[in-house]
């Protein structure tokens, strides 16, 4: 009884890596074409929002740091403008900051209907 318990377990253990092993070289006997593009489309599309994810935030790294960079200098008197132009700068770059975030955010990771 125990050993044909075991037997049983040792042929199922070897059908669900024969399973893994079919999966992980993509050797399947029953499998639609559309559904093998829509994974690799969604691969692509995944590497595809990385770069545009790590481009943006190096491109609102670099804004920001130019912004403080303004801010400082008009601090220690090495650049000169108009108080409201100074703001009007400082709450643009802002803006359009928390802007591109939000667009990022909703476009890496959308809501599901």
């Amino acid at each position: 009884m125990t050993q044909n318990r075991e037997d049983r377990k040792a042929e199922q253990s070897s059908f669900v890596a024969q399973i893994k092993h079919n999966v992980k070289e993509q050797k399947f006997t029953n499998v639609d074409p559309m559904q093998v593009q829509k994974v690799k489309d969604a691969e692509s599309d995944r590497g595809l929002k990385q770069r545009y994810a790590l481009w943006f935030i190096v491109i609102l790294a670099v804004q920001l740091l130019i912004m403080n960079l303004v801010l400082v200098l008009v601090g220690v008197g090495k650049l000169h403008f108009e108080e409201w132009t100074l703001n009007l700068y400082m709450a643009g770059t802002l803006a359009e900051v928390f802007g591109v975030i939000l667009v990022i955010t909703k476009n890496l990771f959308p809501t599901k209907a």
